[in-house]
């Protein structure tokens, strides 16, 4: 083999290794992001929109996902509630973003998920307990985990000393995918 094949088969390995991964098409109606949050009333908030994109390599490994949202899609059944949500998060265009770091699952589907999650401005790095299973060709991955939302600098929620939300809010999420074929390169 010559130099320039050699360097060739260098620069062009990577590529066949992105190629290799395959990403996953969201099944929505199996799906759901809910943020469980303690007040003097507790509620549920249900992530109405968002858009998660996920790839999975040859061995049905995840590799990468990638989550993002808009507060204003977060709706908790309280129009007033969720106005007061996006005056606090900083506006009608505040966005949120989870970047997958490392996964690490058992055979089993036990394991352990850490990341990037930023909002208000602010990046924090979260971990959280995972489960995944297939079944049929789709992947089912559910988690729940608890973050302290002074973390991503935002104040105590107070209203009138009656009204007090904890920092510590549950998001609990259940992303049922299959992977599908690579879109062609543009």
């Amino acid at each position: 083999m010559n130099a320039a094949s050699r360097l060739a088969l260098l620069v062009l390995l990577p590529l066949a290794a992105l190629a290799a991964e395959r990403p996953m098409k969201i099944d929505r109606s199996r799906s759901f992001l809910d943020v469980d949050v303690d007040a003097t009333r507790n509620f549920t908030a249900h992530l109405d929109r968002y858009e998660a994109k996920l790839t999975v390599d040859d061995a049905g490994k995840i590799k990468t996902a990638v989550f993002t949202f808009k507060f204003a899609d977060l709706k908790s059944g309280n129009d007033q509630r969720d106005a007061d949500l996006i005056k606090w998060i900083g506006g009608s265009d505040a966005e949120g973003r989870f970047e997958l770091g490392n996964l690490a699952v058992t055979p089993d589907g036990q394991g352990q998920a850490s990341g990037r999650l930023t909002f208000h401005g602010v990046t924090d790095r979260v971990e959280f307990p995972i489960n995944l299973t297939k079944a049929d060709g789709d992947y089912i991955i559910t988690a729940e985990t608890t973050i302290d939302y002074r973390n991503w600098k935002l104040k105590v929620i107070r209203k009138a000393f009656l009204f007090t939300v904890s920092p510590d809010v549950k998001i609990r999420f259940k992303l049922t995918g299959t992977p599908v074929a690579a879109e062609p390169a543009k």
